[in-house]
């Protein structure tokens, strides 16, 4: 299963219908909504732990932490907690690196998706705690073969997970993700 997978049947599919009804749209469109804030959400994480200048053992540390994938199950309950909001906003400084780049991935996004901007920007602190659940979840899935799970001293589990077409290579997807220039 790969991670858009994880993301999109959150909650056996309520987390469709919790951005549907949260942002005034279909199904269909917040199926289209999640998918690109997901996407660039997911490319942002890959940028940060490849990068060479950048530390990223505190995002990783996230990673493995249950709450976060515990959060998918249902997703509406999290979605509800008015304090999420604060901690997703602390969650994207973790992907993103800053507020600046958070408003990037949102007008990025926005001008890919042709989704508004303030729309993506209300989304992305919402989803950033279901987007570590899934990668976290990924990383503990047994989908995911003992060999490719990531340990200290290596992120070949993560980068495999971020491999969305599942073709052996990260070089193709990094070229659709919605901020590849980022990095």
């Amino acid at each position: 299963m790969g991670l858009m997978d994880i993301l999109m049947q959150a909650g056996g599919g309520s987390l469709l219908d919790q951005v549907a009804k949260q942002a005034g749209i279909n199904p269909d469109q917040a199926q289209d909504l999640i998918k690109s804030v997901g996407s660039a959400m997911f490319g942002q994480v890959k940028g940060r732990i490849e990068s060479p200048k950048v530390d990223s053992s505190a995002l990783e540390d996230l990673l493995h932490e249950s709450k976060y994938a515990n959060m998918l199950e249902k997703p509406e309950t999290h979605l509800q907690n008015p304090h999420m909001k604060e901690e997703g906003n602390d969650l994207l400084g973790y992907i993103t690196g800053s507020k600046e780049v958070s408003r990037e991935v949102a007008s990025e996004v926005a001008k890919k998706s042709g989704f508004d901007a303030s729309l993506i920007k209300s989304l992305l602190p919402m989803l950033a705690p279901l987007v570590i659940g899934a990668l976290g979840k990924g990383l503990a899935s047994d989908d995911v073969p003992v060999n490719m799970k990531p340990s200290r001293e290596s992120d070949n589990g993560l980068m495999g997970m971020l491999d969305f077409d599942h073709d052996g290579s990260i070089m193709d997807d990094v070229a659709g993700l919605a901020m590849k220039y980022i990095f």
